[in-house]
């Protein structure tokens, strides 16, 4: 690792040994380096998002899909140079925008879609939204802004979030909305959990905190003590010891496969990877969780301008990306079909029966259907297996079905009151990693 570099956070994912600078001609008298250069994961940075960049202003865009891990070894070890914008989740951003600062802040007056009557409260005054989460709004605040209390130049641009839950097979598991149906002996060895220590970690804290089993407060969640980790590990190796899980899963891949197999009929699964369920045949819903201790693991994904994106003089264009295409109308509709949310979708003129120059807005029954909890306007015979992207959304006004579908966990607004935990990379993450290969090793 390069000499100044901190730690902190760059053991997300497990962390790749530092690459080679990625390749790229620097801008100079010869105008703005071409292509812009993108790099992030594949949930995040798709040829659809690079294909409307490139239609809306001319530049042609180059994206890298990455893990995180890998997205920081690459720019810490020198690529920020020559690379103009990263995203990343909330997990993996601050290794590049505080703890090794290769970013430039992007400041909210260059942003014309950047309305803060427009944008969900959850951003721009998460004081006040998530007050329930005590301490853990600090955080919030950390990662989003360069100065929590200004908020005029954002430090990772926020375009798509999830509060995630549990996945579960209806026709063996009675509706659950608590991370404890995880641990809950009439599904033993048929349960799966994931191997991201800083996802599945916090899970079991959640069940523990919530029973009495260990010492703490909700605003402790997200950046848990030593003595935390050793119960919360302490207790998930107990629990695979015993058999409770069918396994763990590491790849997205694994869990689609398991859960439709019906291997498992329960599991801490994403989204997508519910409705990929639900694409293989098998039903699939994905759980509504309780408000308290035991609510949604909130997270956000953005993007980052780079130092590199400077000196290739292609700052503007990452505003322009962040700000034309990904607040505007035809994004919303884009990432609703991987289960995911956007920050101004409070902007109903614009989002909901709107067009811009990126496109079409979603329409009055996707965009109801999405964020505020409404039926869609036909019949759907089996909820568990309803897929979105196969059903023909109603650009015009219509009535709800008494029988039509409705969007998995409920209104954005509940989704939002019920979250229990923002998911980030933890102070004690070494310590964390080293006694995660002790549950892993079990």
């Amino acid at each position: 690792m390069p000499d100044g570099i901190s730690r902190r956070n760059f053991v997300a994912y497990g962390g790749a040994a530092a690459g080679a600078a990625l390749a790229g001609c620097v801008g100079g008298d010869d105008g703005p380096a071409r292509p812009l250069e993108w790099i992030g994961p594949d949930w995040a940075v798709s040829d659809e998002q690079a294909a409307k960049m490139e239609e809306m202003s001319d530049v042609e865009v180059n994206t890298t899909i990455a893990t995180i891990g890998d997205t920081q070894a690459q720019l810490l070890g020198g690529g920020s140079e020559n690379t103009d914008v990263f995203t990343s989740d909330t997990t993996g951003s601050g290794a590049l925008t505080r703890d090794n600062p290769v970013t430039i802040p992007m400041p909210v007056e260059d942003l014309d879609n950047w309305d803060e009557e427009q944008i969900s409260d959850l951003f721009t005054n998460p004081e006040e939204r998530l007050s329930h989460l005590g301490e853990q709004v600090e955080t919030v605040n950390r990662e989003l802004w360069v100065d929590g209390d200004s908020r005029d130049e954002i430090l990772f641009s926020p375009y798509a979030y999830n509060f995630d839950a549990m996945g579960y097979n209806p026709s063996y598991v009675d509706d659950v909305s608590l991370w404890s149906a995880q641990f809950d002996e009439q599904y033993e060895g048929e349960v799966i959990v994931g191997e991201t220590a800083a996802i599945t970690i916090p899970q079991a804290i959640m069940h523990l905190l919530d029973n009495d089993m260990i010492d703490g407060d909700i605003g402790e969640l997200n950046d848990p003590t030593e003595d935390q980790l050793d119960t919360a590990i302490d207790f998930l190796i107990e629990q695979k010891e015993a058999g409770q899980f069918r396994s763990t899963w590491e790849a997205y891949g694994e869990s689609v496969t398991l859960m439709a197999g019906e291997e498992a009929v329960i599991g801490d699964i994403w989204q997508p990877a519910a409705m990929d369920v639900r694409r293989e045949g098998t039903p699939c819903t994905y759980a509504t969780m309780s408000e308290g201790i035991q609510g949604y693991r909130y997270w956000y994904g953005g993007m980052a301008t780079l130092e590199g994106a400077e000196e290739r003089q292609n700052v503007d264009q990452v505003t322009f990306l962040y700000d034309k295409v990904h607040l505007g109308a035809w994004f919303p509709g884009f990432v609703q079909g991987r289960g995911y949310s956007v920050p101004h979708y409070e902007n109903e003129e614009l989002v909901r029966d709107g067009s811009d120059d990126s496109g079409e807005g979603m329409g009055p029954e996707y965009y109801d259907w999405a964020y505020r909890g409404e039926a869609t306007y036909e019949e759907i015979d089996e909820p568990a297996l309803f897929d979105p992207l196969d059903y023909d959304w109603s650009m015009e006004e219509g009535d709800p079905d008494s029988d039509g579908g409705t969007r998995d966990s409920g209104p954005i607004e509940e989704r939002i009151d019920r979250i229990g935990f923002f998911q980030i990379w933890p102070s004690e993450a070494d310590y964390m990693v080293s006694r995660w290969e002790d549950f892993q090793a079990a």
